[in-house]
């Protein structure tokens, strides 16, 4: 019998990529998501309007392993991101002796800023934004039910990039911004704060991690997911435009730079997560800008 897991979540960026990987893992995947979709597997179910639904597909189902990607940031983050994780945990407590390993993505946001060295997972947490702070609720939600006796971890992932990414992402933007720009014949592209350093991940990358981490040795509660190297932002606008074979001049907009509420510096430790992956995670900016390209 394949091991049966569940992803809410599904249908976002990072769910999509987790969901092939449970398929190259031979898992039977069951996808849950608030938007209706006619796919094989696939399940409408709002995690957001009580604990009922998710707790009679637990009971009929029983994954082994539960992955929580559901939420998000455009819009209210913490009528995004907490009641999903509150009806789940609810619904687990529902099903006596039901305990399936339950893995959280977290975010590098809630770290906030804390200066230009590499964070570890010990670090005391300052996020700067309403997303940072209602993710790091969720990280305090998910630690609770681990002392309650349910195995869980959060993988806080910093940046992932790669195909299918929201528009509303830097690096997406960029692409779209400079397609544009060349099939109107512009040459110049508008952008905000090119100087931030940033952490990042290919999407499969992060997909791959978040499943080892949904099954091997479960000790740590939290664990960055991170290449442990920046990347300037300026370097994956110059890299897509490398590969799109133009050169236009950067101009700053005031209106895209977001001054207090951004953070300078946001790199990661992986010690913890090389230990999970039984090797160091490695980012490619050109193989992911590669992808981006090809995907979006």
């Amino acid at each position: 019998m394949p091991e049966t897991v569940l992803l809410t979540g599904a249908t976002g960026y990072l769910g999509a990529a987790l969901r092939s990987r449970a398929v190259v893992e031979g898992a039977r995947c069951l996808a849950v998501g608030r938007r209706p979709r006619a796919e094989e597997g696939y399940r409408q179910l709002d995690l957001a309007a009580g604990p009922e639904a998710v707790a009679a597909l637990l009971r009929a189902e029983r994954p082994q392993v539960i992955f929580h990607l559901a939420g998000g940031a455009a819009g209210d983050p913490f009528a995004l991101n907490l009641p999903p994780l509150r009806n789940l945990l609810a619904a687990l407590r529902s099903i006596p002796g039901y305990l399936p390993r339950l893995v959280t993505a977290g975010s590098a946001a809630e770290y906030g800023d804390l200066g230009p060295d590499p964070i570890d997972e010990g670090a005391r947490e300052r996020p700067v934004t309403e997303y940072g702070v209602a993710k790091l609720a969720q990280a305090r939600l998910v630690a609770l039910a681990r002392r309650g006796g349910l195995p869980t971890v959060v993988g806080r992932v910093f940046n992932a990039i790669g195909p299918g990414m929201p528009p509303t992402l830097a690096s997406a933007r960029f692409a779209r911004e400079v397609r544009a720009a060349i099939a109107s014949g512009a040459r110049h592209v508008t952008v905000g704060d090119l100087s931030t350093v940033r952490d990042y991940l290919d999407v499969e990358d992060v997909a791959a991690a978040l499943w080892a981490l949904g099954h091997g040795a479960l000790s740590d509660p939290i664990v960055n997911v991170c290449s442990g190297e920046g990347v300037r932002t300026g370097e994956v606008l110059a890299e897509i435009q490398r590969q799109l074979g133009v050169s236009l001049e950067v101009r700053t907009d005031p209106g895209l730079v977001r001054g207090p509420f951004d953070v300078p510096v946001s790199v990661g430790r992986n010690d913890r997560l090389r230990a999970a992956l039984g090797e160091a995670p490695r980012f490619s900016l050109p193989r992911a800008v590669a992808r981006l390209l090809d995907g979006g």
